[in-house]
């Protein structure tokens, strides 16, 4: 459990990783761990030292702290539409490295994602259009795959691996905080992937 300074300072962002995994399998296993609500309220009431921040779409299918058999104050958790990125989510992100002392930052898509299959079709709506527009370089550079439709589970996929790329990419332009600090080897960011059908999530 990740709820004490000691822990979240020895652990590099790769053994991070690994208890991710181990978490998500226990998910997978409907195996999650039995924790005392009251117990970890009274751990946290003074302090937080989440070992990752997750960003995630908002679908609600996408449930993040479930899915890695973690609890209160072990993860920092950033929901939007297509999981793409704005200032104010850089901005927490950049409080979570460099005050929380986070080490890893995913930016985790997911299988049949509705805001990236509404990017290929165009649609607009709204303010989503705003969200919407920031999933469009991830549909350019998926050139290699066709048939570029909805139907094509392929395509799609590789459209929502794409985004995830491009908003990691985003992050590390935008954050000259993020980016020296991932530099340094101080945290790391990295992409996901999560299977609505089977509850796994492999990272790339």
């Amino acid at each position: 459990m990740s709820l004490h300074k000691n822990i979240q300072e020895v652990l590099t962002p790769d053994q991070v990783i690994e208890l991710l995994k181990k978490g998500n399998e226990r998910f997978v296993n409907d195996d999650l761990r039995n924790v005392k609500t009251h117990h970890v309220l009274e751990l946290t009431k003074e302090a937080q030292y989440p070992l990752a921040a997750i960003l995630a779409c908002m679908d609600s299918r996408v449930p993040v702290e479930r899915i890695f058999d973690k609890t209160i104050g072990e993860l920092f958790s950033f929901r939007s539409p297509g999981n793409v990125v704005n200032q104010d989510i850089i901005g927490g992100m950049e409080y979570a490295a460099k005050v929380a002392g986070t080490k890893l930052f995913v930016v985790m898509g997911h299988t049949g994602c509705g805001a990236v299959n509404a990017a290929v079709k165009g649609i607009k709506l709204g303010n989503l259009t705003y969200s919407l527009d920031k999933i469009k370089p991830a549909i350019e550079r998926t050139k290699n795959i066709t048939p570029k439709t909805i139907d094509n589970i392929n395509y799609i996929n590789a459209v929502i691996d794409n985004n995830t790329l491009t908003s990691i990419e985003t992050i590390r332009k935008e954050s000259e905080i993020l980016r020296n600090m991932e530099e340094n080897g101080d945290i790391k960011i990295v992409a996901a992937m999560y299977n609505i059908a089977t509850g796994r999530v492999s990272f790339h």
